[in-house]
């Protein structure tokens, strides 16, 4: 079975290796992304844990290091003790649909970014799923029914 990459979010928008700070004022729309939006932040592809705020978005024309495939709203009435399985599940399922392969057929990995309990207490709700490539791996173009 392929590794997944999984990132815990500070946000809806935390990704892997970088820290957000002052989450006292955390504007929850600015951390929402929509299917289809492709992103310019090397951490979307790396393994591990981290935090990141707003991701910057490109067209998918342009060089990215991942892109929307999925999104989410939790409906839990409190956090969550399992959100990580939860996110995990979504972009696992959903995977195929969008990228036109299973996953485990795919070149391509996943990485999950969910709410921290900081921005759930602020109304954050989105699970968002990435298509991303290797670590550090610029994409052009959208992986929408790459079939790769």
């Amino acid at each position: 079975m392929r590794t997944l990459i999984t990132a815990t979010a500070a946000s809806v928008l935390a990704l892997s290796g970088c820290s957000m700070l002052g989450l006292g004022a955390v504007n929850v729309e600015e951390l929402q992304v929509s299917v289809g939006e492709c992103v310019i932040e090397p951490t979307v592809a790396q393994e591990g844990e981290g935090e990141v705020g707003a991701l910057d978005t490109v067209d998918c024309a342009q060089p990215h290091h991942g892109e929307v495939y999925s999104t989410h709203e939790l409906t839990d009435e409190s956090y969550p003790a399992d959100i990580d399985t939860q996110a995990d599940a979504v972009c696992y399922d959903s995977f195929e649909a969008y990228v036109g392969v299973p996953y485990d057929e795919s070149r391509y990995y996943y990485s999950v970014t969910y709410p921290s309990p900081e921005t759930w207490d602020a109304g954050d709700r989105q699970v968002a799923c990435f298509v991303v490539g290797e670590e550090g791996e610029e994409l052009t173009g959208s992986v929408q029914g790459a079939s790769a």
